[in-house]
């Protein structure tokens, strides 16, 4: 287990944005108010940038959300703006459902905490955040016919979940940026695994022949005793 952590470690740290119908301000009988919305979709292939598609399968951060690590709310992606965490008082609520994974987040009465409540009345803001790590053995890449990069995410580690008022990150120069390089480092990868799998064949195959001619060396051994 301290292996695989360490591991986990060493991945990258990603952040997706995306635009939400339902994200909505919410309060309860003691006039707590509270942020919710679906914060992640699974199994919806979704083209972040032009030919890389990605898609997040059902129960990917699973191991996140029923564990004991300290998963983060941030309004607007920014750690300076803490609306709770899955410790805090009231805490942040997940629901990892089969088609998403929801967030329920209290609202402190802060200053940024009273501007989010103004946001959510005027409904500025649409979307939603998250950040998180893929486990080594935790998604697949694969190119299909026309060249385009599909990648799967089975399993990884939550970081922070919450509301943004703009998740059209791709278009500013960072998102475009971060995206040409990822899309790079995803092409390296799928040549690099695709030519370790062509060379674990090729070494299965060699040793299968070796073995198949060392029998028959055997064999003609034996018959000429």
């Amino acid at each position: 287990m301290k292996e695989n952590k360490t591991e986990e470690k060493k991945m990258p740290k990603e952040i997706r944005q995306l635009e939400i119908d339902d994200i909505e301000l919410r309060s309860d009988d003691d006039s707590e108010s509270f942020v919710e919305g679906v914060g992640i979709v699974y199994d919806r292939e979704v083209e972040l940038w032009p030919g890389y598609f990605e898609k997040i399968r059902s129960g990917a951060f699973e191991s996140s959300v029923r564990g004991d690590k300290d998963i983060k709310s941030f309004f607007n992606h920014n750690p300076s703006f803490v609306l709770s965490t899955t410790r805090s008082r009231p805490p942040l609520i997940l629901d990892d459902g089969s088609n998403g994974l929801r967030f329920k987040s209290p609202i402190p009465d802060t200053s940024y905490g009273r501007d989010l409540r103004e946001n959510l009345r005027r409904k500025n803001v649409r979307g939603a955040s998250f950040s998180f790590t893929v486990a080594r053995d935790g998604d697949s890449v694969t190119r299909d016919e026309k060249g385009n990069i599909r990648r799967e995410i089975t399993k990884g580690t939550l970081y922070e979940i919450g509301p943004v008022t703009n998740p059209a990150y791709k278009q500013t120069k960072v998102g475009l940026r971060d995206a040409e390089t990822a899309y790079k480092e995803y092409c390296e990868d799928f040549e690099r695994r695709s030519a370790e799998e062509a060379q674990e064949m090729q070494d299965r195959e060699s040793a299968a022949a070796e073995m198949e001619s060392n029998r028959r060396f055997l064999d003609i051994e034996e018959a000429t005793l």
